[in-house]
């Protein structure tokens, strides 16, 4: 309620330097006995712009003693706010009854508040009514504003939302910035009007375009509020391929703030989702989001670092940007800097570090990283290999929901690695898995076709699965196709799929060299 008090202040202090606008004279060097009622008001609300508050009282009292109207109603709002003085709302009734005694038309907007809040008074609707009419009889903007507040309610009037419409486009079309909030949040709301979250936007946009302050008002949570359910919006427009909708609300999200809206916008371009695909506006729009302290965008170009996308691949870029995303707080960068440290990749391999970045992240409630744990206990790096608790760690992840950890429980079962070896659980794992379009859990599949583990053996099947996988760009799913034609003996074909592994970027393991050898002769250059 005090940010709109404040607000109050300003308007007050705009109207009463209107009225000493004509004065040539610099108040500061004229000595106060010298000065008119008007002069005297003006000084004060110099020594308020100079947060003077007790000059500006003297001065004010000066004034308001001429029976300058102004001065009195700006001496009310001085103790109804606290400035310079013990707030006092009786103090501030007091004088704001003065003003109007006086002539004075823009403090009954503050007399209604009073009474609307119980400040001073006992609070009665009736009353606030009473004084907001008044005010808004005589084209007082806060007046009007606050009237079109309590219709919007439903307070000491009948709830009549066209009636709120009415005041706040009132009070907006007087320059009042603060009432586009209000429409805004009837659209917000879908009250006495089509629920339309992007025009809700829009007149929050206008209230920030003319000069609102809604960083500083008791609108703030409001307005994260919107921008949030707008970039929420977005995302979902996203998932349906609405891309043109999708950046209006991120754009407007954006707008209003939300660093997760220049996230948003840099993601479309990064993927030419609606747009013509663009690394470099990507990286532009991503640094916006992260100069507001973004994590996930300080993330993304963190990434874009380590894939080499519109920059110049740089690792140690990638870690130092993982790093900034750690320090704001992000539980996935620091999973990431586990992922570089586990790999080498920018830092110096060392799965001691990968395994403490990784349980910081669990800690922060990180999902994924339960199974990159889980994995290095899997395979024994940094620790003693303990296939038990590469089954909690995988089991956990798995509980939570991550798809690569319900994948590789259903590894430890087709092994029978910590867990009694279960082909039935390792299909119903990897199907799980695979349902939540993880396309590793395919290469699992297609290998209890192709060994036939608790099915029937079946290369067809087998190589229907391994497909699915490389068409979702796992090259694992390449080579094993290869491997299914080797064993099939179509030799010819098991080259082809050899090579279009190694084109895109399958490693093969080294009790893998020999068929590849074999099947590539001359063509195939061990690494």
């Amino acid at each position: 309620m005090k940010k709109i008090m404040l607000f109050v202040l300003a308007l007050c202090l705009c109207f009463a330097a209107i009225g000493a606008a004509l004065a040539e004279t610099a108040l500061t060097e004229k000595p106060a006995a010298e000065m008119t009622a008007e002069e005297l008001c003006q000084a004060g609300v110099e020594a308020i712009q100079a947060e003077d508050y007790g000059k500006a009282l003297e001065y004010l009292q000066k004034a308001a003693d001429l029976g300058n109207a102004d001065a009195m109603g700006s001496i009310g709002i001085l103790y109804d706010i606290g400035l310079g003085v013990e707030q006092d709302f009786g103090k501030a009734l007091e004088y704001y009854q003065k003003a109007v005694d006086q002539g004075c038309t823009w403090v009954f907007g503050n007399i209604g508040w009073l009474y609307e809040n119980g400040n001073g008074v006992e609070q009665n609707f009736g009353k606030a009514l009473e004084y907001y009419q008044k005010g808004a009889d005589l084209g007082d903007a806060i007046s009007l504003n606050n009237l079109g507040y309590l219709y919007e309610r439903g307070a000491g009037v009948e709830q009549d939302y066209a009636k709120a419409m009415e005041y706040y486009q009132m009070a907006a079309d007087k320059g009042m910035a603060f009432a586009y909030t209000g429409i805004g949040d009837l659209y917000r709301g879908g009250k006495g009007v089509e629920q339309d979250l992007l025009k809700a936007g829009e007149y929050y946009k206008k209230a920030l375009d003319q000069g609102e302050d809604i960083e500083d008002s008791e609108a703030k949570e409001r307005l994260h509020e919107l921008a949030a359910a707008l970039r929420q919006a977005g995302l979902d427009e996203r998932d349906a391929e609405n891309y043109g909708k999708t950046m209006e609300y991120f754009q407007l999200a954006a707008d209003l703030g939300n660093a997760e809206g220049w996230r948003g916008i840099g993601y479309l371009y990064e993927y030419g989702l609606g747009v013509e695909q663009s690394y470099e506006k990507a990286l532009e729009y991503y640094q916006r989001a992260a100069d507001q302290g973004d994590p996930g965008a300080t993330i993304n170009i963190g990434t874009m670092f380590m894939e080499g996308n519109g920059v110049e691949q740089d690792l140690g870029k990638t870690a130092e940007y993982y790093q900034k995303a750690a320090d704001l707080g992000s539980a996935d960068a620091l999973g990431l800097l586990g992922y570089l440290y586990e790999n080498g990749l920018g830092l110096e391999q060392d799965y001691g570090k990968a395994m403490e970045y990784y349980q910081k992240a669990a800690d922060l409630g990180s999902v994924w990283v339960l199974c990159n744990i889980g994995l290095l206990y899997d395979k024994g790096c940094g620790v003693e290999q303990d296939l038990s608790k590469a089954l909690e760690y995988y089991q956990k992840g798995a509980d939570l929901g991550d798809a690569m950890s319900i994948n590789n429980l259903g590894y430890l079962y087709e092994r029978g690695a910590g867990v009694e070896q279960d082909y039935a659980k390792a299909m119903e794992c990897y199907q799980q898995s695979a349902d939540m379009d993880n396309a590793y859990a395919y290469t699992g599949i297609g290998d209890l076709y192709r060994y036939g583990k608790g099915v029937e053996q079946d290369y067809a099947k087998a190589a229907e699965y391994y497909i699915l996988a490389a068409e979702q760009g796992v090259p694992d799913g390449l080579f094993l196709l290869g491997e299914c034609c080797y064993e099939s003996q179509d030799l010819d074909k098991a080259a082809e799929w050899y090579r279009k592994a190694l084109e895109a970027g399958y490693e093969p393991k080294e009790t893998e060299q020999a068929h590849l050898k074999e099947v590539l002769g001359d063509g195939y250059q061990q690494k």
